[in-house]
């Protein structure tokens, strides 16, 4: 806590700050994906100058990019399969939005909002559908699968906000995350929505040691990652052998 304290006087101290302003920092810029990695933490810290009492402070972690792909099991001459229906293309592998006023009066448009322009809008159907509430179901699976894998949080975590002008937050990202840039973004807003101040910080998350190296060799190197992964194949094969031989001899 005495760290925060200093790091936020040291921000006063160094950036100009006026009313609707909004600085920020992190306790960290880099993370490291490794086989022991179990999910970490990055505490979001600073401080706001609200004009008034109505001023709120909307916090988003907004991850690379991935695609899902929504599939139903189908019929087809007799077998059953997974069929591929929609696809949503480039959307956050990880999302959270948290807010300081959890009384907001458009909080579920500001919802609405953020989710549509970040994921909804991006939705492609490999054909019309005859029902119009398909489309919604579609979104609602992947919202879904989304907070089923700690992906997805919309305003269920809490800001800590501290004589009006200091605050924290805590971002937990799950174990299985995407390797890339991940954006913090820091907006006062008022009553209506209107965005007064920003700042943003980013946060580098990448893959060391052994998967590094897995994942360079089977984008740049396939030819040496088949035969890397045939010869361990063949080492732990012949292993277990030799193993149950010596316990059952």
């Amino acid at each position: 806590m005495r760290a925060l304290i200093f790091a936020i006087i040291f921000l006063f101290s160094t950036s100009p700050f006026s009313l609707s302003s909004v600085i920020s920092n992190i306790d960290k810029s880099n993370i490291g994906l490794s086989t022991r990695f179990d999910g970490t933490s990055i505490l979001v810290f600073g401080a706001i100058s609200p004009e008034n009492d109505s001023t709120s402070l909307l916090i988003e972690i907004i991850g690379p990019s991935t695609s899902v792909s929504i599939r139903k099991k189908v019929q087809i001459w007799g077998i059953w399969v997974n069929k591929k229906i929609a696809h949503f293309q480039d959307i956050p592998s990880f999302y959270q939005i948290s807010i300081s006023n959890p009384e907001h009066p458009i909080l579920k448009k500001i919802e609405n909002k953020k989710l549509k322009s970040l994921f909804y809008d991006f939705l492609e159907i490999n054909s019309t559908p005859k029902d119009g509430n398909v489309v919604e179901q579609y979104y609602d699976e992947l919202a879904r699968l989304k907070k089923k894998l700690g992906k997805l949080s919309a305003f269920e975590e809490q800001i800590n906000i501290i004589d009006k002008k200091l605050f924290s937050y805590t971002v937990n990202l799950p174990k299985k995350i995407h390797p890339g840039i991940y954006k913090i973004k820091m907006t006062l807003i008022d009553q209506q929505g209107v965005e007064l101040s920003k700042s943003e910080q980013s946060v580098k998350v990448s893959k060391v040691g052994i998967q590094d190296f897995l994942s360079y060799n089977s984008k740049n190197n396939p030819v040496f990652y088949g035969l890397f992964s045939v010869i361990i194949a063949l080492f732990l094969g012949f292993s277990a052998a030799q193993l149950f031989r010596w316990l059952y001899r």
